[in-house]
């Protein structure tokens, strides 16, 4: 069922410097009126680079929210109007310094629908050549090749944590 979405009262708006946060009164289907909170989210790219047939580069970095560091896929935030095929091109050579020859789009995904409205469109890349390494300045990363075989055995083991890079080598996995 869909809200009556000609009633929809925003409460609360917080941007902040990545996303924000909002409180929107809405009307049920059964005529009441009930409170959502969730995060405005402007949604992400992640990529899965092949550098060589079976040969994936990875990421290494420190999250925050989870005080650990995380292997993941490269991945970013939209900036505002941009299309997800150029953010995934930008954030490909950003984080790794390598250009897609082939990029194509497996999956999108909501990762936290329940509080979110982030959507994260996942792609897979190949025919890789030297570009330009160029992380943002809070971001610390090191990138790493990985035999494929070896990820799958990362994420069998429960090593793999990270929503986004398992969601997208397990959708790999399943069309390979």
């Amino acid at each position: 069922m869909k809200l009556n979405e000609r009633f929809i009262r925003r409460l609360f708006d917080k941007p902040g410097k990545a996303i924000g946060f909002r409180i929107d009164e809405v009307r049920l289907p059964n005529g009441k009126s009930a409170t959502r909170q969730y995060i405005d989210h402007p949604g992400a790219v992640a990529v899965i680079p092949f550098i060589a047939p079976g040969k994936v580069l990875m990421v290494r970095q420190f999250r925050y929210p989870v005080n650990c560091v995380t292997l993941e896929i490269p991945a970013g935030k939209l900036d505002k109007n941009e299309q997800p095929l150029a953010c995934v091109k930008r954030e490909l050579e950003e984080e790794t310094g390598m250009k897609a020859g082939r990029i194509h789009k497996l999956i999108s995904f909501w990762p936290t629908a329940t509080f979110a409205n982030e959507i994260i469109h996942i792609y897979v890349a190949d025919k890789l050549k030297p570009g330009t390494l160029n992380p943002d300045e809070d971001e610390f990363l090191a990138c790493e090749t990985w035999p494929l075989k070896k990820l799958y055995q990362e994420i069998d083991a429960g090593r793999v944590q990270e929503a986004k890079t398992l969601i997208a080598l397990l959708a790999y996995r399943s069309r390979t």
